[in-house]
């Protein structure tokens, strides 16, 4: 970091005593990875690119949707179907060009996190589902990189950081729930300051964990709505399957044929071994079916009443139902997988 640095871009940083000269230089020499780039992701992506991190790294497998830009910070109409992670790249390059910045197009799962991970500092949970989150702690544990987790919902939020030696995400979750046994964004919608508001303490943490300094402990609940804010301090389970007895079930999970049900009720099929697709070769294949557009991210068409979206991995998200078997017959009947 140069001397124009230290007394322009970061000068009010500097001016406070937790961060100071050398808490700037620590984080400008630090690399982030934000896992998701929704409400969560692109509001923390946000703030520590204008932090000055070193280098950070944005990933996610979707495209920009209408309904996002109440609470996704980073997108605007015009980004409307692009990839979520390259949109915010760019955008966040014209922020701070000092700052080198990566984006994947990619799913996180259990055959690929550690590469995404690899080298990297801290990571900042923008996912918006729970098993993503258990891989997050898994590789977490595994390699010894803490994390931050966040999720929000109606008007709360919550934070949790989880360090070495401290309790991991599966002390408080041990399990993934069952489908609709806890509410979604979905079905209970969310107002917009609150990914902000959540965002803002999870890069909070994160800075302090990056400087080394006395960071959160517990998880910390709030409503923003009603001015409340809860700190719940519990200790590490030993008996915890993955800090206690080190077992990383979801770390280990077979790289095998993944159909889930997301938080907004769509379908995602995920296909193990499959190489790159050639979308506009695909797309040019296609009969019977509407509102067909390809572009070199994505391939959308609606087909049975349904939206179908296929990425350049094959990955597909089928909306408009959240019946897994009625998903999968879509994608053999049109994708011939």
């Amino acid at each position: 970091m140069s001397e124009i640095d230290v007394n322009t871009r970061y000068d009010k940083h500097i001016k406070i005593g937790n961060i100071g000269d050398e808490g700037q230089r620590i984080i400008s020499a630090k690399k982030v990875a934000v896992i998701g780039c929704g409400a969560l992701g692109t509001n923390s992506a946000n703030l520590l690119v204008r932090a000055g991190v070193g280098a950070l790294l944005v990933v996610d497998r979707d495209v920009v949707d209408l309904d996002n830009l109440h609470r996704q910070v980073l997108f605007s109409e015009q980004d409307v179907g692009t990839p979520k992670s390259q949109t915010a790249a760019e955008k966040l390059k014209t922020v701070n060009s000092e700052v080198d910045i990566r984006s994947l197009i990619r799913d996180v799962n259990s055959s690929n996190i550690a590469e995404i991970v690899s080298g990297y500092d801290l990571i900042i949970d923008g996912t918006d589902n729970i098993p993503v989150r258990l891989l997050i702690n898994d590789i977490s544990v595994r390699e010894g990189i803490p994390w931050v987790y966040g999720g929000v919902l109606g008007t709360g939020g919550m934070v949790m950081n989880i360090t070495e030696g401290g309790p991991c995400l599966r002390c408080l979750i041990p399990e993934v729930p069952e489908p609709g046994d806890i509410p979604t964004c979905e079905t209970m919608g969310v107002l917009n300051t609150v990914p902000a508001a959540t965002a803002a303490l999870q890069v909070t943490e994160a800075l302090k964990i990056l400087m080394k300094k006395d960071h959160m402990r517990g998880l910390l609940q709030f409503d923003i709505w009603d001015n409340r804010f809860n700190r719940h301090v519990f200790n590490r389970n030993p008996d915890c399957e993955c800090c206690g007895k080190r077992e990383f079930v979801f770390l280990e999970e077979a790289n095998e044929e993944l159909i889930t049900v997301l938080c907004d009720g769509s379908v995602q099929i995920i296909l193990p071994g499959t190489s790159e697709a050639d979308l506009k070769a695909i797309a040019g294949k296609l009969k019977g079916v509407k509102n067909l557009e390809v572009n070199p991210f994505r391939l959308e068409f609606e087909a049975d009443g349904k939206k179908v979206t296929l990425f350049r991995d094959r990955r597909a998200i089928i909306r408009g139902t959240s019946d897994k078997g009625i998903a999968r017959s879509i994608y053999s009947k049109y994708l011939g997988l």
